[in-house]
């Protein structure tokens, strides 16, 4: 398989079972990846970030060990692909190969699904902070008003 397959499936295969699980765990009584806004100086090291709307960020770590062969003949392809134990094949081809296999670790950001219910509840304490935020600003205005 290629690097890119690879992480694209292993990517795609984490957000949909992200998804998937939401309505089960939430029958359960719990949530999966619930909407919340994270201080990112105090966080644990587990998030990247967390979007505006509550979606948390999450750093997937990748470590992979993945293979350059060059191949030199018909059809000749140079591809890097993550390493197999077991590499069958069969076809038309002829070709004289060259390997070397070495590991690459790396990161990619990811907002996962968030919690449809904890997203609504969050939306709606950000609402109502704004506005009791801005009911103390007009008081104060007022206040200030009626003291000049």
């Amino acid at each position: 398989m290629e690097l890119k397959d690879f992480v694209k499936e292993a990517l795609v295969q984490i957000a949909s079972g992200v998804e998937e699980s939401i309505a089960a765990v939430r029958e359960s009584g719990g949530y999966v990846n619930p909407a919340v806004k994270i201080d990112i100086s105090k966080s644990d090291g587990s998030h990247f970030s967390s979007l505006g709307n509550g979606q948390n960020v999450f750093l997937i770590d990748f470590d992979v060990a993945v293979t350059v062969e060059e191949e030199t003949g018909t059809n000749a392809e140079e591809k890097l692909k993550v390493a197999s134990l077991l590499s069958l094949g069969a076809g038309g081809k002829s070709a004289n190969k060259a390997s070397a296999t070495n590991r690459i670790h790396f990161k990619v950001p990811l907002g996962l699904p968030v919690d449809p219910v904890t997203s609504e509840e969050l939306k709606n304490r950000e609402q109502e902070r704004t506005r009791k935020t801005r009911e103390a600003i007009q008081r104060i205005g007022n206040l200030n008003k009626n003291r000049a």
